[in-house]
């Protein structure tokens, strides 16, 4: 496989048309970039060429060094050496680690599953994408999303494909683990594998990638070397209109004058069978945005649920947590949305959104579950708080009937976000809440907490960007082990920095 060739790609759903007579060229021993807003169509093309898409259901063409290729399914494109790592990922969640890895393809002896086989190949193949702690013995439902997102691309190189289509593969990463994935690439490259690399992250497009496409409004706008262009240009191409940074300029804080609005002491969390948690203690001010960072399995999102009442089954959490000067305890998140914190999870469509209630169903639901369950629902005032709240954060959509899955990731979390407003918290957590947003949706969604900061709501931000971090953020505070290893000012703050402590093994005292 030297070349594939994609002509003229047509795709339309319901009258809707997604893709626009799309061409795309990808070549062996390179590293194509193919970018775009959500709702361009990449996830699309790749379906089309992975067979998701079967011959018949487009128009259009395939060729693979100038020979045709038409496919009826995944399994088809898979023998023909593409195989494709889907954003929204595809696991087994009762079957082991192991067996996820080697489903459909299982090692035998004497006619039946080689389990020990099966171990050393795991072990091989999750070696190979930096996951050396992860226990191919354990089941994937037990796994973080960042952690199923590695077992998904250490089951497509098990695969031996020649071209390998890579949808959005680091946004559950965290850096150090996403450097582990750029090197895996890098040597897939040197073995003259081709590589589609989906991606809404600018410095991993141009560390990455040999070239980049863009598509817009499912159309072909650009093919070229990465050198030929450059960020600004990149993004306007994406955007269709000048975006001249990627962050919105950062407003003066005003948590200085403030009183605490969060006030959480000595907390710390233990589960049996899992590492105990904490202690963790800080101050949120209000008007403050307060980040989180840390390496994948540090603990901060395990933290801040179990704080919150979403804490794994048998749990148990200590110390004591204040809220505008008041100590409570959450034994359920609903609990804490009563005491004023609302949290939004890092796996949007599992945590946050009901897929195919509508947009008004969806954006009333935390409001709703804080009233009495016998108070009657005014239908014309739900319409009019929806489009109140949607309007204000600039949220893209039809009508208030149409499900949520049929908007963009970022018109998504809007909704989200509109939701928990609604029920006024006096706190504001967001897990990952930029993850698989294009960067037009983001730099709109960075607007809204900047926003939001300045009227004196109080948020926390757990990411994995750290440049989303040190753009947002007035302190970060590092998470490691399961304890605070440092916080930063933002005159402390650099990447340099916050890796260094998020690789710290034992805890220093760090206070708010």
């Amino acid at each position: 496989m030297r070349e594939v060739n994609l002509k003229n790609v047509t795709k339309s759903f319901g009258g809707v048309r997604a893709l626009g007579g799309v061409d795309l060229t990808i070549r062996s021993g390179r590293i194509l970039a193919l970018v775009g807003e959500n709702g361009a169509g990449k996830s699309t093309l790749m379906k089309i060429l992975s067979g998701v898409i079967p011959a018949g259901d487009f128009e259009g063409e395939i060729s693979v060094d100038g020979q045709p290729l038409r496919f009826s399914s995944p399994r088809e494109a898979e023998a023909a050496g593409i195989a494709i790592i889907h954003q929204e990922l595809s696991a087994f969640p009762s079957l082991t680690v192991a067996e996820n890895l080697f489903v459909g393809h299982w090692p035998r002896k004497r006619g039946l599953v080689d389990h020990d086989a099966m171990m050393l190949g795991a072990r091989r193949l999750l070696d190979r994408v930096g996951a050396v702690d992860l226990d191919p013995s354990v089941s994937m439902g037990e796994l973080s999303t960042g952690s199923q997102q590695l077992v998904e691309i250490a089951k497509a190189l098990g695969r031996e494909s020649r071209l390998l289509i890579l949808d959005e593969p680091t946004s559950s990463l965290t850096p150090g683990e996403s450097a582990s994935l750029i090197k895996v690439l890098r040597a897939l490259r040197e073995e003259n594998r081709a590589l589609v690399y989906i991606s809404h992250k600018m410095e991993e497009i141009f560390a990455l990638a040999d070239e980049v496409a863009v598509l817009r409004d499912g159309h072909s706008v650009h093919q070229s070397t990465t050198t030929a262009v450059d960020e600004a240009k990149l993004v306007s191409l994406m955007v269709g209109r000048p975006l001249d940074r990627l962050f919105p300029e950062k407003p003066a804080s005003v948590r200085e004058k403030s009183p605490p609005a969060l006030v959480v002491r000595h907390v710390h969390v233990t589960s049996e069978g899992k590492k105990d948690l904490g202690p963790l203690s800080f101050e949120l001010r209000k008007g403050e945005i307060l980040g989180f960072a840390g390496l994948l399995g540090a603990g901060r999102t395990e933290l801040f649920q179990a704080m919150l009442g979403g804490g794994p089954p048998g749990s148990k959490t200590s110390g004591a947590i204040e809220i505008a000067g008041e100590v409570f305890h959450a034994d359920d998140p609903r609990e804490a949305l009563d005491h004023g914190i609302a949290i939004v999870g890092e796996d949007r469509k599992r945590d946050s959104i009901f897929p195919q209630r509508s947009l008004e169903e969806n954006s009333a639901i935390s409001r709703l579950s804080l009233g009495s369950r016998f108070k009657p629902i005014s239908a014309s005032y739900e319409q009019a708080m929806a489009t109140t709240s949607l309007d204000r954060l600039r949220t893209r959509r039809r009508d208030l009937e149409q499900p949520i899955s049929d908007l963009s990731g970022g018109n998504q979390q809007k909704v989200v976000l509109a939701r928990v407003l609604q029920a006024a918290p006096e706190v504001l957590v967001l897990d990952e809440p930029t993850r698989g947003v294009d960067v037009g949706a983001k730099f709109e969604i960075y607007q809204i907490l900047f926003g939001l900061a300045a009227e004196g709501q109080s948020l926390v931000v757990i990411s994995s960007d750290l440049p989303e971090l040190m753009a947002l953020c007035d302190r970060i505070a590092v998470i490691a082990d399961g304890k605070m290893t440092a916080m930063l000012d933002r005159a402390s703050f650099s990447q340099e920095a916050i890796l260094t402590a998020a690789l710290t093994r034992h805890s220093r005292e760090a206070h708010a």
